[in-house]
């Protein structure tokens, strides 16, 4: 179950692609520690991968693109107050807070039944492919249809 006082962040952003490697991962930390000053702790950081934008943001065509998964306690100031930094730095082209719920975490039982779930799964996909590959029975020679057709005709 979740907890109650927290509420569970993913934040994706795009960092400027004109920007040194260094500048890029130093504006990645300074984006982690904007997080923890308010209080949120980090659960997941994506790494920072180039993209090209499908359109022009603040005129850059390519960015950097990351996301974080954090969470917070419930009164909702310093989540604000990360909205702030974010939308102050001149690095972050652009920035999307999104709540979520954890992953439910699975007990033994639901974990083992899942993995058979997906084993029968591969087995049928195995076992379809085995009869679509089968060939129907064995082939007539040429040779023995053009001698059995002639005396078929041979008869009329």
């Amino acid at each position: 179950m979740a907890d109650l006082s927290k509420q569970y962040y993913e934040l994706a952003f795009h960092i400027s692609s004109n920007l040194e490697e260094a500048d890029v991962q130093n504006t990645k930390q300074e984006l982690e520690r904007a997080i923890t000053s308010n209080g949120g702790i980090i659960s997941f950081a994506k790494e920072l991968e180039r993209i090209r934008l499908a359109y022009p943001i603040k005129h850059q065509t390519n960015a950097f693109f990351g996301y974080f998964n954090f969470n917070l306690e419930l009164p909702e100031e310093p989540l604000d107050k990360i909205k702030d930094y974010l939308r102050s730095s001149q690095d972050v082209l652009r920035f999307l807070i999104l709540k979520h719920e954890p992953e439910p975490k699975m007990d033994k039982k639901n974990l083992v039944r899942k993995m058979a779930a997906v084993e029968r799964r591969k087995i049928k996909t195995v076992q379809q492919e085995k009869l679509s590959t089968k060939q129907e029975g064995p082939r007539a020679d040429e040779g023995a249809i053009d001698q059995k057709l002639e005396e078929i005709i041979e008869q009329l």
